[in-house]
């Protein structure tokens, strides 16, 4: 597993931040705790500086990594939990004394940006939380401006399952059980406020689910001569993930808001899983990886063919494998580094070369094995 980071590394040296507007091109990292295994939170975030990531998502307010991360320039990513939106939907003061305990102390000297209200509210069994969300947003939002943290945007995660077609892209719609009630007031909200809609995304699924009829290398980014047209926009796709992040797109354009903006707040492959999870592997891990930096760190942008050239902030997931994670092993699998943050020598080597073919790479990277071993 070892060799994820490096492609990360490597490609980050090759394509520097250029403005576009007020978003930036810049790599992120999602920085996850289920493992009873993992480095210290300050060592954690070293890590992360050292792999050269310019933004971090954690899915708490863990006052031990906000303090790590004071001085560090790292943008950052706080949640709110998922079992107090419902409290706070209706109270305004619990919102208050969230955001007065959890992001007040710490900013503007840790770079707090987004608070992500919930993580994948959507996927989760119907229950009142659905209804609830947007609601606490606004409370969250609205303390936000009370507590004068200008530069804070406030968002939710949603998985893929928000909907429920998207293919082809032309065709992306919501889930006709949150359009009308969950997901239009929260579009309204993203629009009034000029935050975006935050998506994780995942082309792993979708191929293992029908490998037979989506190619591999077309999700992995890495397909040289196999194009998709939507038959109804026209528009030609090489690869599943800008089919996905499309589909979005025109979900949003369906119910009259064309213009948010995309972050992708979670995106990955894993390097394992049960014997019964196929293609979940090292190799094809870096591949997608690689390929993910590549494009979204592209100068000009790159875009997707429904939006061309526009920037979309993008999320790897994760730091760690996780090993307390529940659910298939792809679920423990998805770690940048080893719980050990092994191979950061490597790492520091890497921060000298910009360009690798695989080979060459290969070669590096084992004979500085050898070398962290002896």
């Amino acid at each position: 597993m070892g060799f994820f980071p490096f492609f990360l590394l490597s490609l980050l040296a090759l394509y520097p931040s250029f403005s576009n507007g007020e978003m930036k091109p810049k790599i992120g990292i999602c920085y996850g705790q289920l493992g009873n295994n993992l480095p210290t939170q300050s060592k954690s975030i070293q890590l992360i500086k050292k792999l050269g990531a310019k933004r971090v998502k954690i899915y708490d307010a863990n006052t031990k990594i906000l303090n790590a991360l004071k001085g560090t320039h790292l943008q950052a990513s706080v949640m709110v939990p998922n079992e107090i939106i419902t409290n706070i939907s209706s109270n305004q003061t619990l919102a208050d004394e969230w955001v007065k305990t959890n992001v007040v102390p710490f900013y503007p000297k840790t770079l707090i940006r987004y608070l992500l209200v919930g993580n994948e509210i959507l996927s989760n069994p119907p229950n009142t939380t659905w209804f609830n969300l947007v609601p606490a947003m606004r409370k969250i939002r609205w303390s936000v401006k009370k507590f004068g943290l200008k530069r804070i945007k406030v968002g939710t995660p949603l998985a893929m399952d928000a909907l429920e077609s998207s293919y082809p892209p032309s065709n992306g719609t919501f889930r006709s059980d949150v359009r009308d009630k969950v997901i239009k007031p929260l579009l309204r909200f993203l629009d009034r406020t000029k935050s975006l809609y935050f998506l994780d995304v995942y082309t792993y699924f979708p191929w293992a689910n029908q490998p037979d009829q989506i190619n591999l290398d077309y999700a992995l980014l890495a397909a040289t001569n196999i194009t998709y047209k939507d038959p109804v926009s026209g528009l030609t796709y090489t690869n599943l993930l800008d089919q996905m992040l499309d589909s979005v797109i025109f979900a949003m354009k369906r119910l009259g808001y064309p213009n948010i903006r995309l972050f992708i707040a979670e995106t990955g492959w894993p390097n394992g899983g049960d014997i019964d999870q196929i293609g979940a592997n090292i190799y094809n891990a870096a591949t997608y990886n690689r390929n993910v930096v590549k494009k979204f760190m592209a100068k000009p942008p790159i875009g997707t063919p429904a939006r061309p050239g526009v920037v979309i902030p993008t999320m790897i997931f994760a730091l760690y494998n996780e090993n307390q994670k529940p659910g298939p092993g792809t679920e423990r699998h998805f770690g940048l580094l080893y719980p050990n943050g092994s191979s950061m020598a490597l790492l520091c080597r890497l921060l000298r070369i910009q360009v690798m073919d695989y080979a060459s790479f290969l070669v590096l990277h084992f004979k500085s094995l050898k070398m962290d071993f002896e």
